[in-house]
């Protein structure tokens, strides 16, 4: 019997846009041969919540990464999540093992903090801002992680652990610098996204016949004004703090501005008036009670603020020193940043089948039982 190989690719913030803008003969083909949706991905749209949620086949609610910064309730103070201390569920990897679909199983990331967080169950795990010395004898000097080499550098070192090991389950996922500093149309934007369509293209020269899904953690879009949703309750009576769920150590791509934020308010009692003070706000679009957020967007009820704020389509949220500030920065967190494509070939499913980029794992976990 044929064994069954999978690769999922994650692109970080590899929207339509991006796609849409760029001349990718690979994905083009794929798209022909199998299928392109237009799907969704889940809220808050960053790195940590989405890559989990694909990585486990499960939204927040179940396996409890929420943010990038994690805030304990009971005592306010703050860590980044940064391994899987924090992950409630199991990884693919994890049950792909269990279930004996796997003999290997394999992780490549770009940034370390996603090893940490998603290695379990893997024989392979590599992060390309930190690789094992015997990848750079096979692949090459890797670049920094604040470049488009580095992503070119993790396929290439897929393409090779593909020749070498044959995993049956493998997931990518890049990182989002060049989407951060540079909009679709940049000659940088392009270039970054042709190379990784020419070593796909490899990939799928090698192995014509592994399922491949490619998607997306989130989208980008350009932002021009910044707001701290703590300093603006706190200015008309309302004592609380804000917390940029984007908030994380890669400060270089987005200054720890993001499109969502939790707010924690000193009194609870103050939650209607602050909700109605945070709407009256020019630049924040929606905002949920813990309760309202946990339930509309699947989250982990323990694990958010007592407020979870969306900003507009040009608005990001942050910890400022004033409570309005103007801004330049390409940024994500929000819902406007939260669509996504996938793309499947060789997939045992269709288009119809994917509403959300956690279908990826999804469906691939039902797929074992």
């Amino acid at each position: 019997m044929k064994r069954r190989k999978i690769l999922i690719l994650c692109i970080d913030a590899g929207s339509h846009e991006y796609l849409a803008a760029s001349d990718l003969p690979t994905i083009r083909e794929l798209t022909k041969n199998g299928f392109y949706v237009h799907a969704n991905a889940v809220i808050p749209s960053v790195t940590n919540v989405n890559n989990v949620s694909i990585a486990t086949g499960s939204f927040p609610e179940t396996h409890g990464i929420t943010t990038n910064y994690h805030v304990d309730r009971a005592t306010g103070k703050g860590e980044f999540i940064e391994d899987n201390r924090f992950l409630l569920a199991p990884t693919l990897f994890e049950i792909a093992k269990a279930c004996k679909f796997a003999d290997k199983t394999a992780l490549f990331v770009t940034k370390k903090k996603l090893l940490r967080m998603l290695e379990a169950g893997t024989d392979i795990a590599v992060a390309a801002e930190a690789p094992p010395s015997a990848y750079i004898h096979t692949v090459g000097p890797v670049e920094p992680i604040y470049s488009a080499e580095i992503n070119w550098w993790l396929l290439r070192a897929v393409h090779a652990v593909l020749r070498t090991d044959d995993p049956e389950l493998v997931y990518c996922s890049t990182t989002d610098w060049v989407q951060h500093k540079y909009a679709p149309d940049d000659d940088l934007s392009q270039q970054h996204l042709a190379e990784l369509d020419r070593i796909i293209g490899n990939i799928i020269d090698d192995e014509p016949e592994r399922e491949i899904y490619i998607t997306a953690d989130h989208g980008m879009l350009a932002k021009t004004t910044a707001i701290d949703p703590g300093r603006v309750l706190t200015e008309h009576g309302i004592p609380a703090s804000a917390i940029p769920i984007i908030k994380d150590r890669y400060v270089a791509h987005h200054g720890n501005l993001g499109g969502a934020a939790y707010v924690f308010l000193k009194d609870r009692a103050d939650t209607l008036q602050a909700i109605q003070v945070l709407l009256n706000t020019s630049g924040i679009e929606e905002v949920y009670s813990a309760e309202n957020a946990a339930r509309t967007f699947r989250l982990h009820r323990e694990r958010i603020g007592d407020l979870f704020v969306l900003a507009d389509e040009t608005t990001v949220f942050g910890e400022l020193e004033t409570a309005v500030e103007p801004t330049e920065v390409r940024s994500h967190g929000s819902r406007h940043e939260s669509y996504v494509p996938i793309i499947g070939y060789n997939s045992p499913w269709s288009a119809t089948d994917f509403e959300y980029n956690v279908d990826v794992g999804r469906l691939f976990l039902e797929s074992l039982h």
